[in-house]
């Protein structure tokens, strides 16, 4: 749960953070609660955009971890969600250097007070033993579908390599479309620690060439050079950090309103649209049955980041 776009000590700079409603409610939750509704919010964001907002972070284990361990405790689990293709590089650059991907669902947080240490349970055991401080990168692994070009796209008749043309065996005789663009889930991109690619019938991954020609990093979307063609239907793996570092201020505003959206289940869990108190009446701005003013006005913000294809 920890992607955090709004911290409690931001919020106290905004509209919503300086209303004595507010901070009269939030005075009154236990410790950790508003952190929790912060992260709550924060995937909201997410959900609406279809993508991750914020990069992977890096932390140091904070305990020594075995070789053969499903699991790693780290000083912090920010940007660390319980989402699926998600991996940790530990140790990146030292001898015993590994990318283990983390089991979906497997983020614990030990404690809601900044930097929210935890753990990660792993997909696998670990290869080497690490130690207590090592540094530990988060990335993300995404799995998806190669797709075909363009009948029209030139390099479709480009060179194939002879494991291409060992693919090509196994079709039946047919004009093949060929991939070169791979779309990322997550961006802008930061940067490409791997790309692998998987033919339809086998599961075994294979490095593809990081000379690509091309990388988009705003839009999220890399070519590949001309000659090194791909098979459609097969895998690709992609190993990557990408999304925003220092989060921008529109997406922590969105934040707030999607906190403010949760609060008024406090002042207001039954959804009281009016209310007459003797000769004091009082009516509150509704949008729809599904959807707040608030949720709506956080939309409308996070519109631009949203992919539209």
């Amino acid at each position: 749960m920890p992607r955090l776009y709004l911290t409690p000590s931001e919020l106290t700079e905004l509209p919503l953070g300086l209303s004595p409603q507010v901070a009269s409610i939030t005075s009154q939750l236990g410790a950790g609660v508003l952190d929790k509704m912060l992260f709550r919010a924060s995937q909201r964001c997410d959900r609406f955009c279809q993508k991750r907002l914020q990069a992977p972070g890096t932390t140091t284990l904070s305990q020594s971890a075995s070789a053969g361990a499903t699991s790693v405790s780290l000083a912090s689990t920010l940007t660390f969600d319980d989402l699926a293709e998600q991996a940790v590089i530990l140790n990146p650059g030292g001898g015993n250097q590994e990318t283990v991907l983390i089991q979906p669902g497997g983020v614990t947080v030990s404690s809601y007070t900044s930097p929210y240490p935890g753990t990660l349970q792993l997909s696998s055991g670990l290869q080497y033993s690490h130690s207590s401080g090592e540094a530990a990168q988060g990335v993300y692994m995404e799995v998806s579908e190669a797709g075909s070009s363009s009948s029209s796209d030139p390099y479709t008749e480009s060179l194939q390599t002879q494991a291409m043309q060992l693919a090509l065996a196994h079709l039946p005789p047919a004009r093949t479309a060929l991939t070169r663009v791979v779309f990322t889930k997550a961006y802008p991109i930061i940067k490409f620690y791997n790309i692998e690619h998987a033919f339809s019938f086998t599961n075994e991954y294979n490095p593809v060439d990081m000379t690509i020609e091309s990388i988009v990093p705003a839009e999220g979307w890399v070519r590949f050079n001309v000659g090194y063609v791909i098979l459609r239907e097969g895998l690709m793996r992609m190993t990557y950090t990408g999304g925003y570092e220092v989060i921008p201020d529109d997406i922590k505003t969105a934040t707030s309103l999607y906190l403010a959206d949760q609060l008024t289940q406090y002042v207001n869990p039954f959804g009281v649209t009016s209310q007459t108190m003797g000769k004091r009446s009082q009516s509150w701005n509704t949008a729809t049955a599904k959807k707040s003013a608030l949720a709506l006005e956080a939309e409308d913000i996070l519109r631009s980041y949203k992919r539209f294809i």
